[in-house]
């Protein structure tokens, strides 16, 4: 993979959900209207998007409420099987990979802060942000270096011992 191909590559993705969404998406025509494909009887949760993600960029994806954002992020990383078009991750089509080789890739190149950011409300922030490193098997000092690495990246210096009731929303966003 060259430096300035991107890390994520999506070209025409679609995600119908409905009765026969890939039947369907093979004979609808180009530029239907969501109201048309719900005419049908179907929901377009992502249609035809196609973006590049270059190594260190940072993505947001702004929308309305139901405008299909969380859709097309679980897309990325197969949480919701794609209808259509193409994902690639570092060169390689996503669909072609096994379950173990799926696992792989949530595990070791993607990372997803969903709304409901699930923080453990027991453990301090240092130990909510150490906690999947924990799950990986890592040693206790690795996962402290590099949660306290972390933390300073997303603005949370000197609030390591914070419990996630003595934080803001955004802040217990950054967290997750």
């Amino acid at each position: 993979m060259t430096d300035n191909a991107p890390v994520i590559s999506c070209r025409n993705v679609w995600k119908l959900f409905g009765p026969s969404p890939e039947s369907y998406l093979s004979k609808i025509p180009e530029g239907i209207s969501y109201n048309d494909i719900r005419a049908d009887g179907y929901i377009a949760g992502v249609k035809d998007v196609s973006i590049d993600v270059s190594r260190g960029e940072m993505l947001v994806i702004m929308g309305l409420s139901g405008s299909g954002k969380s859709t097309l992020v679980r897309c990325f990383s197969r949480l919701h099987e794609i209808t259509g078009g193409t994902i690639k991750v570092e060169g390689q089509d996503i669909m072609s990979l096994s379950e173990k080789e799926l696992i792989e890739l949530r595990r070791n190149k993607m990372g997803m802060v969903f709304q409901s950011f699930g923080l453990l409300p027991h453990r301090s922030v240092l130990d909510n942000v150490a906690f999947p490193l924990e799950m990986r098997g890592q040693d206790k000092h690795t996962r402290r270096e590099r949660a306290l690495e972390v933390i300073k990246l997303v603005g949370l210096e000197g609030r390591e011992e914070y419990f996630p009731r003595e934080l803001s929303g955004g802040q217990q966003q950054r967290v997750g």
